[in-house]
């Protein structure tokens, strides 16, 4: 959408109107300048500058006729300048200068932030860096199918207020779509795959201080791999499904010992998966005795705690308890 200013002229009867366009959005059109003519002209001489993108036209036009220049200037705010002469079929001339501002805009930034996202009560927070307007979301199912959408007014928020949106929709929704639009009527859109799953699975039990996987060990990452293959045949149609391998250990022992096995334990069955055929993106990052699934005191043999978690996301994992961090390394 754009803003519209409308310039007066001197001609007698308004033998010619002008419109400028004086905002507009990198990526979504131009500031741009027409000559609406109501009456026949023999010739019309128009020539603008506006910072140093020319726009100019010459000859003679027809009642009805519309002659549009585009403006190619760069983000910000610029003066343009220039002249309009006209000599009209029943003889009358006319001449005026032309001078108005036009304003390129930025691309505007939604942001939806991880931690503010609820699939269970279907909500969510955007923050908009320009006077927001509305924010649409709708929420997609398996096969893309629509399963609802609503459009919420900012309410007098401005730019960075969080703004909070609730829609309504039944069944497991894959993806959203998050369209916010500013005080001017541009817009920007989001596409969110909020959605994780945990691979069921049975630890890898590594020796003591080690990481290498042993060859006994194998049919447990086999059968977890079973288990994300039906994972990717039901989602792989719809987003990228990439893998993240996250290890743990218990509170025995070093702790920066632990959180250095921890990561080079994950790394092993990260490179295990690509080595096998694993088509998404690996991530892997070792929490140590952080994000522990049975807190208990320092030095305590825990068999529960030394684990890994093998999450398949199209989106990196929210931060949490269980992941207090995200470093993840990419293979």
């Amino acid at each position: 959408m754009l803003s519209l200013l409308l310039i007066p002229v001197t001609f007698a009867a308004d033998p010619i109107a002008l419109e400028v366009v004086a905002r507009a959005q990198k990526d979504l059109g131009k500031p741009s300048l027409t000559l609406v003519v109501n009456q026949n002209a023999e010739k019309l001489d128009v020539r603008v500058d506006c910072a140093s993108s020319w726009g100019e036209s010459h000859g003679g036009a027809s009642a009805g006729d519309k002659i549009t220049m585009e403006f190619d200037v760069p983000i910000g705010t610029h003066s343009c300048s220039g002249t309009l002469a006209a000599e009209f079929s029943d003889g009358s001339t006319g001449e005026m200068p032309l001078n108005f501002q036009v304003t390129m805009l930025g691309p505007m930034e939604i942001t939806v932030p991880a931690d503010k996202i609820n699939m269970e009560e279907r909500t969510l927070v955007v923050i908009m860096d320009r006077q927001p307007a509305q924010v649409q979301v709708q929420a997609y199912g398996p096969g893309d199918l629509l399963l609802g959408e609503v459009s919420v007014p900012s309410f007098g928020a401005g730019p960075g207020d969080p703004i909070e949106v609730q829609w309504k929709s039944e069944g497991e929704v894959i993806r959203l779509h998050v369209v916010g639009t500013d005080a001017d009527g541009f817009w920007t859109a989001k596409d969110l795959m909020p959605w994780y799953y945990n691979i069921p699975h049975e630890d890898v039990i590594f020796e003591s201080g080690k990481s290498e996987i042993l060859p006994a060990e194998e049919p447990k990452l086999v059968a977890a791999m079973e288990e994300a293959n039906k994972v990717l045949v039901k989602y792989g149609s719809v987003a990228k499904v990439n893998l993240y391998v996250a290890g743990y250990t218990d509170t025995v022992g070093d702790k920066n010992n632990n959180q250095r096995l921890s990561q080079a334990r994950a790394a092993a069955i990260a490179r295990w998966y690509r080595d096998h055929g694993f088509e998404g993106e690996i991530y892997y990052q070792g929490f140590g005795e952080r994000g522990l699934a049975v807190a208990t005191p320092e030095n305590t043999d825990e068999p529960r705690n030394r684990r890994a978690l093998y999450v398949l996301a199209a989106e990196t994992p929210p931060v949490s308890e269980t992941m207090p961090q995200s470093l993840w390394t990419r293979l």
